[in-house]
């Protein structure tokens, strides 16, 4: 039974691998609605495979996910919006110092979520699950950058 319980959980990955190099060999400079959404579904079975969460705790832990998913990005855009549309040049040091400080509140408002969530997270999986989430976020990250690197 374990032998068989492994060889599922190597499938599992194996499959998830191929999918990564499926998605990141045709992600392109200008990714189309197909592409994000597959790069997603990606990131949801790794997430799946890794949490191995019952059908209960799937039922609440993804709409929560996806809320915190949404949020976050939406941090992350600023932050970057402030870097690449407020350069430094040609600009006071306390303008640029202004612009450094919001992305430290950003920054800030990125933990403040993270603390709210994983108190969410809580109450519909265990806190051993919430950490393989987090180091499941990281190897999707690293793993789509990974790929991203040798494309270019």
């Amino acid at each position: 039974m374990k032998s068989n319980t492994i060889y599922r959980h190597r499938t599992a990955v194996l499959l998830i691998v191929a999918l990564l190099l499926s998605v990141t060999c045709t992600f392109a400079q200008r990714r189309s609605e197909e592409e994000i959404k597959r790069i997603q579904d990606a990131k949801v079975a790794i997430i799946t495979n890794r949490l191995n969460l019952t059908q209960e705790q799937s039922a609440g832990f993804w709409p929560v996910y996806n809320e915190y998913a949404q949020k976050r990005r939406e941090i992350h855009r600023e932050q970057r919006k402030i870097m690449s549309d407020r350069k430094a040049d040609g600009k006071t040091d306390d303008q640029v110092l202004g612009n450094l400080k919001e992305v430290q509140a950003l920054r800030q408002e990125e933990l403040d979520l993270e603390k709210e969530y994983q108190n969410k997270f809580l109450k519909v999986i265990t806190a051993a699950q919430v950490i393989e989430l987090y180091k499941a976020e990281r190897t999707f990250n690293d793993m789509l950058l990974q790929r991203l690197k040798q494309k270019n």
